[in-house]
């Protein structure tokens, strides 16, 4: 994350070396050799799209179990525990084998011991890739096999349109891991109407998490992501500033607190009065530069039937299956801070991936996947 929205997959050129323990991909030892990323935390982290999709380049000199200097603050946030939002995850796609050219970068969230939600810009080309890894805890370089697993099944939702809509273009794909994860607490998604009136409102704290990258590098002169700029876990709080005129999709950000390449398919959290925290949000696209504080986001609670359709996941309540119980849409007097940000003023929606390996930022259209 970094001081701009980003939503948009990431790949990495260079050589990757790795060793397979199991079901579960090791260490990946030698250090990627180029690469910018794509915006974007996606699965096959690439794709442009009426917004751009975040996605951060790695470094040319980063590899997994590389010592790397402490991370910097994602734009405007900072640098997460060990510990903290462990059911945020890094999606790696490697097309090509452990010494394949290229690696993909997106963030994604638990949703359940076995099943990741992410964007769905994340997946587009998922099945291209030969392997998805799937990192938990702070850092994409950890040596530490047993934080990492892999996707075996992936789905893009339906209706996803990034790219051809303006608005509500459900930017929702997720990702089945090899086996149930352990000890990980999930945050659910939002679905309660009571809760709803209170977090969904304009100026409310909202809390983005992702794997991007710390700073904006669309700029043809911007120099290349280091490996203390990119792939470790970052968080900033910023604001809600309006919802789409149907309530599917939300902007938040300020200036200088954004997320960036490499973030999409992250979440955005927000906390109840009470002290609990809710899912409202899947990064998926911005403006640019990363760090304009104008991320859009969609909200999960569309797409839950979906989910439970594809997965047999039931997040919503036994009377509201159709994820029709709720009003979500703004009302008429505030429909005029509402308007999604034009295709002309947004970031070519690229993910916000970043590739294990070197990323080079990619940021080209993909196909839409029905």
């Amino acid at each position: 994350m970094g001081e701009g929205p980003g939503e948009g997959p990431g790949e990495v050129p260079g050589e990757v070396v790795g060793e397979v323990v199991g079901e579960v991909v090791g260490d990946v030892r030698e250090a990627l050799t180029r690469g910018a990323a794509i915006l974007g935390n996606v699965m096959p982290l690439v794709a442009m799209l009426s917004a751009l999709v975040l996605a951060a380049p790695l470094p040319a000199d980063v590899g997994l179990g590389v010592p790397v200097p402490g991370p910097q603050p994602i734009i405007g946030g900072e640098p997460v525990a060990l510990s903290d939002w462990p059911s945020v995850v890094a999606l790696v796609g490697i097309n090509g084998g452990f010494t394949s050219n290229t690696a993909e970068l997106c963030t994604a969230v638990l949703i359940d011991p076995q099943t990741v939600l992410t964007a769905g810009h994340c997946l587009e080309d998922a099945e291209e890739f030969e392997q998805i890894l799937v990192t938990f805890g702070d850092t994409i370089y950890t040596t530490d096999g047993n934080r990492r697993t892999t996707g075996v099944d992936f789905g893009v939702h339906p209706s996803y349109c990034l790219g051809e809509c303006d608005e509500d273009v459900y930017d929702f794909g997720y990702v089945v891991l090899a086996e149930p994860v352990q000890g990980v607490p999930t945050i659910p998604p939002l679905v309660d109407q009571g809760e709803w009136d209170e977090l969904m409102v304009e100026n409310h704290e909202l809390l983005l998490v992702g794997f991007g990258a710390a700073r904006d590098t669309s700029d043809e002169d911007a120099s290349a992501l280091s490996m203390d700029e990119v792939g470790h876990k970052r968080s900033v709080t910023t604001v809600l500033n309006s919802l789409s005129s149907t309530g599917l999709e939300l902007f938040a950000g300020q200036e200088g607190r954004d997320t960036c390449n490499g973030d999409s398919g992250g979440p955005v959290f927000a906390q109840l009065a009470n002290g609990e925290w809710r899912l409202v949000g899947i990064t998926s696209r911005g403006v640019t530069p990363c760090g304009s504080g104008r991320g859009i986001y969609g909200v999960p609670y569309a797409a839950l039937p979906w989910i439970a359709e594809e997965t047999g996941i039931e997040l919503l309540p036994a009377n509201c299956a159709e994820a029709d119980c709720l009003d979500i849409a703004p009302s008429k007097k505030d429909e005029g801070r509402c308007s999604v940000v034009s295709a002309e003023e947004s970031r070519a929606p690229s993910l916000f991936g970043l590739g294990l390996l070197g990323l080079v930022v990619v940021g080209r259209r993909r196909r839409r996947r029905s």
